[in-house]
């Protein structure tokens, strides 16, 4: 616990806080100024799992590796008598509970059609909610993925890959029988049930509650664990050399 709240106050009165609403704000302004508000729901989601959430869980590792580096690359935190697994490890967890807000505000973006134009507004309020949280959850296996490769090649590149693989996965590999083993697939499979978005954006409107979001958001869940532990562990071993 004193890690995360550690972690969690690096965080205070920083650019990172800001991005957590100001992300989802511009994808959901940008669909509203393409799609008007009968486009404006389904596209605000799939614009932001296509690839601007991605994008952001890329972002935000940057940020809290760039944070320790600019300040002491580390050595800092090595001359300390802390538990290097348990550090990284609460970097990822401090990083989920960002995406979680971010999503909340997107859900809350999302959400005015239902205020303002309640005739144009494609989804209820409980499938919006539903929605983003599955979209969150099934996404959040990226951020040890993002961290350790941060680490190894640097910000632009992290950010500019995990957004390029959340776009052109789902099309190139969606529609084959392999899908569920990339998990740049799952999110965008996911969509189609649980809000009614096929792979190449359309809109059908068919939604429906299957196993198929479970089984996403379990083996997302876990591949997140595991991803987690071994980036704690290669941090661990990296900053004792």
């Amino acid at each position: 616990m004193n890690y995360l709240k550690s972690e969690n106050l690096k965080f205070k009165s920083t650019i990172t806080n800001r991005l957590l609403w100001i992300a989802p704000l511009i994808t959901t302004l940008f669909a509203w100024f393409v799609g008007g508000f009968y486009g404006f729901q389904y596209m605000s989601f799939y614009w932001w799992y296509a690839f601007l959430f991605s994008g952001t869980i890329a972002i935000l590792t940057a940020l809290s590796h760039q944070k320790e580096e600019k300040a002491s690359n580390y050595y800092s935190i090595v001359s300390l008598n802390i538990n290097l697994e348990k550090f990284q490890l609460s970097k990822n967890i401090i990083i989920v509970i960002k995406l979680i807000i971010t999503t909340l505000f997107l859900i809350l973006f999302v959400s005015v059609s239902n205020f303002i134009s309640p005739a144009t507004a494609v989804y209820s309020i409980s499938t919006i909610l539903i929605g983003g949280l599955c979209v969150c959850l099934s996404s959040i296996w990226q951020i040890p993925l993002c961290f350790y490769f941060i680490r190894k090649t640097g910000m632009a590149f992290v950010i500019g890959a995990n957004s390029l693989l959340a776009i052109f996965s789902p099309i190139i590999f969606g529609n084959t029988f392999f899908w569920f083993l990339n998990p740049y697939c799952w999110t965008a499979k996911l969509a189609e049930p649980a809000l009614g978005i096929l792979l190449n954006g359309t809109y059908t409107g068919n939604i429906s509650y299957s196993w198929l979001i479970i089984i996403i958001i379990l083996m997302s869940l876990l591949l997140f664990f595991i991803l987690a532990i071994l980036d704690s562990k290669t941090f661990s071993k990296k900053c004792i050399k």
